[in-house]
């Protein structure tokens, strides 16, 4: 009886063993895992500071205000280009140009019939 008592024991034992040493393999892997993912995050974060770098530096006052003179051509705005309220119903029409609601009409295609 003791033999079998004694024999029961140590196979608990091996058993005990045998899964304590899986679950620290397992513990291991995941602390693997949890290593590379903050050190995949601490390259993401580092990338994002490198891109707010190179945004603020793009979005520069200066830099946008040459580009601007350079490709769009565009003219400081005059004192005439301003309208008055009192002027602006003689420069909008009361009535839209192009009515939109005549069914059957291609409206955009005469309009570009027109402009060729």
């Amino acid at each position: 009886m003791h033999k079998f008592f004694n024999a029961l024991l140590v196979l608990a034992v091996l058993v005990s063993a045998f899964f304590l040493y899986s679950l620290e393999h397992s513990t291991r892997g995941y602390e693997r895992q949890i290593a590379k993912l903050k050190s995949g995050i601490s390259e993401e974060r580092e990338s994002i500071k490198v891109l707010g770098a190179e945004w603020s530096s793009l979005t520069r006052p200066d830099r946008l205000q040459k580009l601007a003179q350079e490709n769009l051509k565009l003219q400081t705005v005059t004192a005439s280009q301003f309208v008055s309220e009192s002027e602006l119903a003689e420069k909008v029409p009361a009535e839209p140009i192009i009515m939109l609601e005549e069914k059957g009409k291609d409206v955009i295609g005469d309009i570009l019939k027109e402009m060729q």
